[in-house]
This record gives C-alpha cells, structure tokens and sequence, in this order.
C-alpha cells in the first residue's frame, strides 16, 4: 500500500510520465474537480434556507467577536476551549472580508460547504492506491456530504470544520506518496487538520507505515506538528473540569450501538430511541454484532492497504466518540440506565455524527474487500485480475459488496432531506442584521447584539461601523 521505494524515472502521482497522454492528465485532474463541485452540491442541497442563513454559536460568538476585537492575525492562533480553531478562523475572516455583514452567515455556509467538499475529493484521490472498487471509492468520497446525522449539527458551519478535517487525516497517511509535490500538498493539508482538530492525535501510530520513505516526511511533519501544537496549547489552557459524573463504559458501550452506528442509518435519533423504548436495545447490538462479525471477515480476507484502512475508521470512530464521552461527562449519555421515558428524549450528540462518518466508511471499505475477492463482472469497475474463479464464495462476496454499496446509497437516499436540524428554527442572520440598522443609526460609535441559533444566550456583538458601512452600499 505504502510506497518505501522511489518512483521510477519519469514516473508521476498517478500518471506514467512521460508515456502518460495529455487526455490522460487532463482527467487526472477533471475528475476530482468536477466531483468536488457535485459533492459541493449535493451538501448544499441537504441545507434548508433557514439553515443556510442562520449563523451557528461559536462561529458568531466566539469566531466573529475575536475577528472584530484581536484581527485576523491575532485571532487565528487564539485558543478557544483549549484548543487551536485555525481552519474555522479562516473561514470566518475570508466571509467577513468578501461579504456585505448581513450577508455573512449564508457565506459561511457556502465556504463550510467548499470546504467539505474538497475533503471529499481529496479521498477519492487519496484512495486510488487504496480500495480497489472505483464504486466504493465514489461513495467514501460522498459521505462527508451525505452523512445522515450531518445536517443535524456539524455540515456547513465553521465550528464543525474540524471532524471533516480529521477524517482528511488517516487517508493523506495512507496514500502512496511518490513524489515530493504531493507529499508538501498533503502536508500542508494535515497541519491545517492538525491545527484545527486536536484528535488527529489519534492517527499518529500510522506513521510508522512506509516511514523510509522521504516523500511522506512532510505528511507525518504536517500532522505531527499540528497535532503537538494542539496538545501544548491544551496544556497551556486546560479546558474546565467536568462537573458531571463519569459515564461507565458499559454507558459508553451502548451509547456507541445506539447513536454512531444507528445514526448511521437515519438521522432521527428520537425515532431510533422509539424503537427502543418499544422493543429493546437488541435492535441495534445485534446489527451491531453482526457488523462486527463482517468487519473482521474483511480483516482476514483483505490486502495490507484495505486491513490498514478499515482499521483506521473503526479506530476513528471509537476515538471520537469514547473519547467525547469521557471528556465530556452527561447524564443525556448515560445509555445503559435509561428508562423508557428517557429513550423516548433520544437526542443527536455532535460526536454522534462525526463517528458515524467512519462508521459508514468501514462498511464501504467492508464492501470493497468483498468486491475484491468476488467475481469480475462486466460494468462492475475493481482493480484486480481480469479472470477471477467464479466459486460459490466469489458470488458470495460479489453479492455481499454489493448489497452493502446498496445499503450505504439506500441511507444517503433515505436521509438526504433533513428538515429537523438544529437551525432550521433561525434566527435568521440577514433579518437580525437589518433590525440593528435602526439603532446604528442613532448610535453609530456603538455596537448590535445580533441573535444567533442554538438560543437565545447566543449573540454576536457587532460594531454599528460595520453595519452601517455595509447598509450604505
């Protein structure tokens, strides 16, 4: 999978060269262009309008106010919570730059979008050496954008950026890396993850893999580097103790079962805790256990490349959730002593939706060790030899890999509309803005308190200057 040798003479990322046709390196780079435009817009599809022009929480409180007090330079290493936000910031200071203020939330939303969608075409070029099934390739590369439990919270706003980000990380670790080009790019791009999300951490064992060769040097720099700012800066400005009890891990266990991996199939997490409450909890740990069971079949019958992958989004979703769940302590996680009234109150959790994106990429890289060892079908695109024996166990795994294609297309179908999310009540950015108008006018030195979603203690503080710039155009 890794790459320890170098490239041969006039050999290039993906292309052979010097023999390689100017068709050939044009689509080289269409590809992944035009996917990230179609990615881009199916994930702004997903949003409502009410979502798309509703500023959310720590992108106007924390995000915005900081761009106004400290500037762009002094805002973009400030910590916020104990970590590094640079990603988000940017994204802040770009939308507070090209758009009129009451036109800033529907920006945001549109550069979260871009940005989201450039992680996805990223994995589909990240894969090429990876997965062999052209099909599952596709459908890794959509799930940033079509995660069920997506729009709920984290798609399409600044403060969320960095579950994308890190999803970024293991796939830039694992590609081929065979020349020094791509592993700068790569290595910007995994300091940019590292810098923004701290739990890229997690990934730091993948290091050691193809670690002779010199062009992933500046991918394991970029992440490394990012990811040790992150710890100096937690350690510098600790996050304040939890107060809650510890969750137990039996809490944490089932909690898993529950929201990642059910919310890997719907994005109503009121109606998963209504099945619940009416027919028990084996109506996900037996799914679960099952998916177990079909995660380690792949694990025994795939290449060294899928093995490393699929166990990188198994340990990705572990390391997001358990790890939410032990830094953030909260009876609403307490899973294993709800009662029926408290599964009826099931709810979405923000670690929800980012473990469930590595839930679903484990079940596409499941679904491409089964087309790998199945048979070679005419219009079905997998790597591998031409004749493979058509046995009882190829068409086993053939159809396996594809009713598990199905599955994932089926929930990205099913779940694509999302009216429910946690904006789509408002307050309307551009409706607050022009209602601070009148009182900038009177008092132009002053500042608006410009309301903001989740709720009502949510507020931005907004200099009357800019307001009033901006109504003057």
């Amino acid at each position: 999978m890794l790459e320890t040798r170098p490239p041969a003479p006039g050999v290039t990322d993906g292309a052979a060269g010097g023999t390689t046709t100017l068709r050939r390196r044009l689509t080289t780079v269409a590809v992944p262009v035009v996917l990230w435009f179609v990615i881009a817009a199916l994930g702004w599809l997903r949003l409502t309008p009410e979502v798309r022009n509703t500023l959310w929480a720590e992108d106007g409180k924390v995000f915005l106010e900081e761009q106004y007090r400290l500037g762009f330079a002094g805002a973009l290493f400030h910590d916020y919570a104990g970590y590094l936000h640079v990603v988000p910031r940017i994204v802040i200071a770009i939308a507070s730059e090209v758009a009129p203020v009451d036109r800033f939330a529907v920006t945001v939303s549109a550069l979260c979008v871009a940005v989201t969608a450039a992680v996805g075409a990223a994995v589909w070029v990240l894969t090429a050496g990876v997965l062999r099934s052209v099909v599952a390739r596709l459908l890794l590369a959509l799930v940033p954008a079509l995660v069920p439990l997506g729009p709920m919270e984290i798609q399409a706003n600044a403060a969320n950026l960095h579950w994308f980000l890190m999803f970024l990380v293991p796939f830039a670790l694992l590609a081929p890396v065979r020349s020094w080009t791509r592993g700068i790019v790569l290595g910007v791009a995994t300091l940019l993850a590292g810098l923004t999300e701290i739990q890229v951490v997690a990934f730091f064992p993948l290091f050691l893999l193809g670690i002779r060769n010199r062009r992933r040097w500046p991918v394991i720099a970029g992440t490394l580097v990012g990811g040790l700012a992150q710890i100096v800066t937690t350690l510098s400005h600790p996050r304040a103790a939890p107060t809650a009890e510890p969750d137990s891990v039996a809490d944490m266990l089932l909690g898993y079962a529950v929201q990642p991996f059910a919310g890997s199939a719907t994005w109503s997490m009121p109606r998963v805790g209504e099945v619940i409450a009416h027919h028990g909890t084996w109506v996900v740990l037996v799914p679960l256990a099952l998916a177990v069971l079909l995660a380690a079949l792949a694990f025994w019958a795939g290449s060294s490349a899928q093995r490393w992958t699929l166990g990188a989004m198994l340990w990705g979703s572990a390391a997001v959730w358990f790890g939410a769940v032990v830094l953030n302590p909260n009876e609403m996680l307490a899973f294993a002593h709800f009662d029926t009234a408290k599964w009826l109150g099931n709810w979405t959790f923000r670690y929800s939706a980012a473990a469930s994106i590595y839930v679903i990429g484990a079940f596409v890289v499941i679904a491409d060790v089964a087309l790998s060892r199945g048979v070679r079908l005419p219009g079905v695109w997998v790597r591998g030899p031409r004749d493979r024996p058509r046995t009882p166990s190829a068409w086993i795994a053939t159809a396996a890999g594809a009713l598990l294609l199905l599955a994932v297309v089926a929930s990205f179908a099913a779940n694509f509309a999302v009216d429910k999310a946690n904006r789509q009540g408002g307050p309307i950015w551009e409706q607050q803005v022009r209602m601070s108008e009148g009182r900038c006018e009177a008092h132009p030195d002053g500042t608006a308190s410009v309301q903001i979603a989740p709720g009502p203690q949510w507020a931005v503080t907004v200099p009357c200057a800019v307001i009033d710039q901006d109504a003057e155009r």
